[in-house]
């Protein structure tokens, strides 16, 4: 899932609200695609979902799609958490167990009830080992959801339980402050007909067709890479809905989507970094909350050299990261040694304030990290580092590519090693990840909650998100701790510690954090951006009259 960061500052809240701006090229003033008495939003992703079943996405652009055509208990909108599907809810007092109760109009597309059971089936379905979900992992703050998730219990026994049609309890592992932010956001949690998924079997939600709605859309068309959404009648909340339609297309290189943005074709665009100081004055930007960075595998059997710290500290002392991000990104992101958002929440302020990182130097430091590698040449008996030689694993569009160009060069001519560059489909990367296959691969990841353990647990060593190898027990025990701690300073202060452990190891090869600058329809209104689980949330958006 990611992207990132300057120019506008945003707070843990960090939503921002689009009305009606300035003029921009490409602005229609219909604000419609088809004809004038339409309100027709329309625009394009250079990122291909991998899929339409809420159990199995993986990604934000997957996310994006379920939050407009599911509705989970809650709906998190920009932040803020309001009824979903439950109207009420109650919390014990040791946070450990929710209590939902579903409203009466909640109704699916075709007019059938939603019930407490959908929810049951659609969340035993996401930790069953057997649904194969890439991302099982965020139910694991269910009651018995990593051992559901492991298959040493049977999904029956998931913390879920539907006490009638129209009471859903739920038991968690652990107090979780952001269970309800997590839960509206997350397509995930979604609610699935099992009807639906056995009439359908393997090809459920394969296409628009082969599935049954209960959010504010329903997808009518899924054909020739592009999605269509229409209203849903019997969503509970009609009312509030404005658009009468909403077209997404993938469209792979942002150039070709920014003249289609000129051309009156779309009604929203990302601006390619290239292309931005074009635009001053009449681009708007955005922080998502996405972290950009290299995983390597570091229990590689074809690049032994990865498993040994050092020789990862001459990887990352070895990239200059401001002339990284001129060159990839013309200076539009922000470079970072981290690994966790700046803008999250944590205790009381955000993650940025309170760090206090030790981080790799961003112009890098060529002297070091020579040091570094003939250390770890020496460790691992390898004569010469020319007898090196890594593989970075990237998605095929330009961008990815200019990351990898980058990093080569800098690695090559400082290190003297060898490396070569392989693209494949962003599905194939995240495939890849998910099955440690690679020795170096594009990553980035972006919260799912508003909250630095959603970053940091991607290395702890016993969670199903560790696609890297990695493992450091005092890392694992800070995280641990972190979960129970009620105390918002002692857990900040275990969070930054565990984060510095990643730093000093070298698990990973940080880059930068993503600004997102992007044009839009003058006459649009009410879509949101926000850095959790998704990016945009055009769910409420609106044409101006």
């Amino acid at each position: 899932m990611k992207k990132r960061l300057l120019a506008v500052l945003l707070t843990s809240a960090m939503a921002v609200t689009l009305f009606a701006g300035c003029g921009t090229p490409g602005s229609s003033d219909s604000g419609s695609g088809s004809s004038s008495d339409e309100k027709v939003f329309r625009y394009s992703t250079n990122t291909e979902p991998t899929t339409l079943d809420p159990s199995k996405g993986n990604c934000i652009p997957d996310n994006e799609i379920q939050h407009a055509i599911t509705e989970g208990l809650v709906r998190n909108t920009g932040g803020e958490v309001t009824e979903g599907v439950a109207d009420e809810w109650e919390v014990s007092e040791d946070g450990l167990t929710y209590t939902f109760h579903i409203r009466d109009d909640a109704k699916w597309s075709d007019g059938e009830p939603i019930t407490a059971n959908d929810f049951v089936y659609s969340w035993q379905r996401l930790m069953n080992p057997e649904t194969a979900s890439p991302y099982a992992f965020i139910g694991e703050y269910i009651k018995n959801g990593l051992a559901v998730e492991t298959g040493e219990m049977d999904p029956s026994e998931l913390g879920v339980v539907a006490q009638d049609d129209s009471t859903l309890v739920v038991t968690l592992e652990h107090p979780t402050a952001y269970f309800l932010s997590l839960i509206g956001s997350s397509g995930q949690f979604a609610p699935i007909r099992q009807d639906v998924v056995e009439e359908y079997g393997t090809d459920f939600a394969a296409d628009a067709e082969k599935n049954v709605y209960s959010g504010p859309y329903v997808l009518t068309s899924s054909e020739n890479q592009q999605w269509v959404f229409e209203p849903n009648e019997e969503y509970w909340d009609r009312d509030s809905i404005k658009l009468d339609r909403c077209e997404l297309t993938y469209v792979a290189q942002q150039d070709t989507s920014l003249a289609m943005y000129e051309d009156g074709e779309l009604d929203y665009v990302q601006l390619p970094s290239a292309s931005v100081e074009n635009y001053e004055g009449q681009d708007h930007a955005f922080l998502n909350g996405n972290v950009d960075f290299f995983y390597w595998n570091t229990a590689s059997e074809t690049c032994p050299a990865l498993t040994n710290v050092n020789f990862r500290l001459a990887l990352n002392y070895a990239l200059d990261r401001n002339t990284y991000n001129t060159l990839v990104n013309n200076d539009l992101y922000a470079p970072t040694t981290g690994l966790c958002f700046s803008g999250l929440a944590d205790a009381g302020s955000t993650w940025g304030e309170n760090s206090k990182l030790q981080g790799y130097p961003l112009d890098g430091d060529a002297d070091q990290a020579v040091e570094y590698l003939n250390t770890a040449l020496s460790e691992l008996g390898i004569s010469s580092a020319s007898d090196i030689t890594l593989t970075i694993t990237t998605s095929d569009n330009d961008s990815s590519k200019r990351q990898a160009e980058c990093v080569q060069e800098m690695w090559v001519n400082t290190l003297g090693i060898n490396v070569e560059i392989n693209q494949v489909t962003y599905a194939e990367v995240l495939t890849r990840q998910q099955n440690s296959d690679y020795e170096v691969i594009w990553g980035g990841w972006g919260a799912d909650y508003d909250d630095a353990y959603s970053y940091l647990e991607m290395f702890k060593s016993d969670s199903s998100l560790n696609r890297t190898g990695y493992a450091n027990a005092e890392f694992d025990e800070l995280l641990n701790a972190s979960q129970t701690e009620t105390d918002a300073a002692a857990r900040s202060e275990m969070l930054h510690q565990a984060e510095q452990i990643l730093i000093d190891e070298a698990a990973f090869l940080p880059q930068t954090e993503r600004e997102v600058h992007y044009l839009i329809n003058d006459s649009v209104e009410g879509v949101q951006f926000f850095h959790c689980a998704l990016n945009i949330d055009w769910v409420y958006a609106d044409f101006a009259e």
